[in-house]
């Protein structure tokens, strides 16, 4: 005869056990970059696709992509299987990123944000969308190639510095990914910027919420580094500019996703002027509140609503009183594989 009160205890403790054990899993695992080595990994690759994409503007960054291309070229060959170079020109010809890119490696591929088309979106800009339009032309061009829902998409900022960058950047990530994780975002070991110190950090701790609690957890949460499956970048949302990395993060923290942080080193980039620093912040926050009001975790009252417009008022150096506006609205596209 089965004994009713021990089959209760073990029931309830199998229970309590499968809690904590997906609790956590659904932790942030953590890796530093030297848990990964090309070899190891060309092993674990096993047939399986890795494409790095970076954004890029204009010529500001022409060299810092050249550089860039020709080092991953050299020492990830036989382990990285294209670049794509996701590109708004300033004007209507070449220009020089373009070239340099092709200088680096002629058989890098380069997107043309300005006129490449996508469905559902128009001539909009900014990193999430181009980023997007990234996404678009590799699911329609390389369908049918090596490139699956599993191949690996390492995501890179073009403006990091060249003393800090290597190929550990795209081995670290992108190892993460094979090992079992569909999202991992970079961290790194640098003083910490503005926008992270006094922005984003408080804003993430200011909400206590089940759902939100992961967020905390990455170290860097919008470090422009950050690599996934095709899969996983297909079912999430991009906002338009500067909301995409936290909107991103937000649909991680609801979905039931396995993600990592990644520890790249030591870190810098090209800095941005205090205004630009303004606007991101400012796109941040609105984003953030949107998907909180979205998901039903906040609600205004009383006419409130979020606003699409920063204003600015200060007073300048010659002691005069000025006040700028300006319009940050942003677009959150749908995912892709709704239109695959």
């Amino acid at each position: 005869m089965i004994n009713s009160s021990r089959f209760c205890v073990f029931a309830r403790d199998y229970q309590i056990a499968e809690s904590l054990l997906e609790a956590i899993m659904r932790h942030i695992r953590r890796y530093e970059h030297t848990d990964f080595n090309k070899k190891a990994l060309l092993r674990k690759k096993k047939g399986r696709a890795v494409y790095v994409i970076f954004s890029s503007y204009g010529e500001r960054e022409a060299d810092l992509i050249y550089d860039k291309i020709k080092l991953l070229r050299a020492e990830l060959s036989g382990f990285l299987d294209g670049i794509i170079v996701s590109h708004r020109r300033t004007g209507i010809r070449m220009d020089k990123t373009e070239k340099k890119a092709r200088e680096a490696w002629e058989e890098v591929e380069i997107v043309i944000s300005n006129s490449y088309k996508v469905p559902d979106m128009g001539n909009e800009k900014g990193k999430g969308a181009d980023m997007r339009r990234a996404l678009y032309y590799l699911n329609r061009e390389k369908r049918g190639t090596a490139v699956g829902s599993d191949t690996v998409i390492v995501f890179l900022d073009a403006d990091v510095l060249p003393e800090y960058f290597g190929a550990h950047f795209v081995l670290a990530l992108s190892g993460a990914v094979m090992a079992g994780n569909d999202f991992a975002r970079a961290s790194f070991w640098r003083e910490m910027g503005r926008i992270k110190k006094f922005l984003v950090q408080p804003l993430l701790s200011v909400i206590d919420h089940p759902c939100l609690g992961r967020l905390t957890e990455f170290h860097y949460p919008l470090a422009g580094e950050a690599a996934g499956t095709l899969k996983f970048f297909n079912s999430v949302g991009f906002w338009q500019r500067y909301g995409v990395e936290t909107g991103i993060n937000m649909e991680l923290c609801r979905g039931d996703y396995k993600m990592a942080d990644v520890n790249l080193g030591r870190y810098d980039h090209q800095h941005h002027s205090d205004l630009d620093i303004q606007k991101m912040a400012f796109g941040i926050i609105r984003t953030y509140l949107i998907q909180l009001y979205d998901y039903g975790i906040v609600r205004f009252s009383d006419g409130a609503r979020i606003s699409d417009i920063f204003r600015v008022s200060f007073i300048d150096e010659r002691g005069r009183r000025q006040s700028r506006k300006f319009n940050l609205r942003e677009k959150k596209y749908q995912p892709l594989k709704n239109m695959l």
